[in-house]
């Protein structure tokens, strides 16, 4: 596997080759808040999603239809640095298979940041990037897909980075595509689960990964078997301390039915018996953890993609309990709020919110695909829908403006960005400018994610590729549990 180097910055006139490169002019870089001329603080610790170590969260962004060197759909992944101000346009770094010490070589279809997680892997502090990119070749096996590293650093991403894929791949797996981050053996580290379609790929979190060449792999069933696996999720169900794994099997039956389950951690890692496994009517959709009623546990979130039948489902919270995954409690509100995006507190009560997307949310000419998000606040007994409101581009406050094929919700993610306490939102608008991708960042405050403050940012504005690039296709931060 091939190296070279290369840093990404909008001022950038004249780079090598390999360099990310935005055509000289394109529509609305930026929009929003200006910069404060206050001084910026230096926390006392680095925050959650925090990869330079300054205090302060960062945002990390995959354009997986990128084009690199010339290879269609090669794809590179944005991190745009936290300052006291929120996410900011001026400090960001690009990252592709052709940056040095990245593994790989850009090819047409590797989809390099399909997807993107954050978690210290090697638990020295930094937050590290955990990169999908679910169209990789391996050898001869197209569309295996593969994972990548790239570790955090102080001053920001290092040119440390290791690569893994499936030990067995298979043509059109896209391994890496479907994955999350967790310490599961609660050591410190950050371990890295990737699903297939029948198993789920544990790497354990190590502080010598970055040296190791080939990390060892743990293969779990989910609870349910199954012919396929829904997204994963992680969080600590049953407040033991030890992170756990959600999973969903699809099509574990004669009916085309599926199961939700959690595997729970455990000093040794993940256990292989269930605390939770729940029958679901179709295969689930979506998932989401996160602590809904405020008693340190975890709750769960799932949705699935059919409304309609006798078996009608749609959107259900299962509360964590000190047993594991409690009896699911279906959605109170009179109109469903769509597909499960992020828990996160973004109002600052103790009790983490439910933010979800409809893809297809027509903008006001009647044009679909525009997209809205929905947000529930969470409460001591569950999800408040009578206090749920809807987002979008044209909210107040709420920069840019709300188009047909915008796909705004495509992906969401949660990150305390200015460090007020509260969870700021950042919202994938993949198809904005035809298709080049927008990313919107609304703050959170005392009555939940407010327009006030919020940006809205493309490629261009970083110096990467714009061009049918989906910027925002994947989207990733953290918050403190």
């Amino acid at each position: 596997m091939a190296r070279h180097l290369m840093a990404c910055t909008a001022l950038a006139t004249a780079v090598a080759a390999g360099a990310l490169v935005a055509p000289a002019a394109f529509a609305a870089p930026v929009h929003g808040a200006a910069a404060s001329s206050k001084t910026p603080r230096k926390a006392a610790a680095p925050a959650p999603g925090d990869v330079d170590g300054d205090g302060f969260g960062d945002l990390a962004a995959g354009s997986p239809e990128g084009t690199i060197k010339g290879y269609a759909k090669a794809g590179y992944v944005s991190l745009v640095y936290g300052t006291d101000q929120g996410v900011r346009v001026t400090r960001h770094k690009g990252i592709t298979q052709d940056t040095a010490g990245i593994p790989g070589v850009p090819e047409a279809g590797d989809r390099f940041g399909s997807s993107v997680a954050m978690g210290d892997v090697d638990g020295d502090g930094y937050t590290d990037l955990v990169i999908g990119s679910g169209g990789e070749a391996i050898g001869t096996v197209a569309g295996a897909g593969a994972v990548t590293v790239v570790f955090g650093a102080k001053g920001g991403l290092g040119s440390d980075a290791i690569a893994f894929h499936n030990p067995k791949p298979s043509s059109r797996e896209a391994f890496g595509d479907n994955l999350t981050v967790g310490d599961f053996d609660h050591d410190g580290r950050d371990d890295i689960a990737v699903a297939t379609d029948t198993k789920v790929n544990v790497v354990r979190g190590a502080s010598n990964l970055r040296d190791v060449a080939k990390p060892a792999m743990t293969a779990y069933a989910p609870p349910g078997g199954g012919a396929g696996m829904g997204p994963i999720s992680s969080g600590d169900i049953n407040g033991d301390g030890y992170t756990d794994l959600v999973t969903q099997a699809n099509f574990d039956d004669g009916a085309d039915e599926g199961t939700l389950g959690v595997l729970p951690g455990s000093a040794q890692g993940l256990k292989t018996q269930p605390i939770g496994r729940v029958g679901l009517p179709f295969n689930g959709y979506s998932v989401v953890t996160g602590d809904i009623t405020g008693d340190g546990r975890d709750d769960v979130v799932v949705d699935t993609n059919y409304s309609d039948g006798p078996d009608e489902f749609l959107l259900r919270m299962f509360p964590g309990t000190a047993a594991g995954l409690g009896a699911g409690v279906p959605y109170g509100g009179a109109v469903e709020p769509g597909t499960t995006g992020v828990l996160a507190d973004t109002d600052g009560d103790g009790h983490a919110d439910l933010v979800t997307t409809v893809i297809d949310e027509p903008d006001s000419d009647g044009i679909q695909n525009a997209g809205a998000l929905t947000v529930v606040p969470g409460a001591t007994t569950g999800l408040d829908a009578a206090r749920a409101r809807k987002l979008t581009l044209d909210s107040p406050g709420v920069m840019g403006v709300m188009e047909g094929n915008d796909q705004f919700g495509w992906s969401v993610t949660a990150g305390d960005f200015d460090t007020d306490g509260r969870a700021d939102l950042a919202v994938g608008a993949p198809g904005k400018y035809l298709a080049t991708g927008a990313i919107s960042v609304i703050p959170g405050s005392k009555t939940g994610p407010t327009g006030t403050g919020s940006i809205l940012f493309t490629p261009e504005s970083l110096g990467h590729p714009t061009a049918k690039a989906r910027f925002g296709s994947a989207v990733s931060a953290r918050t403190a549990r």
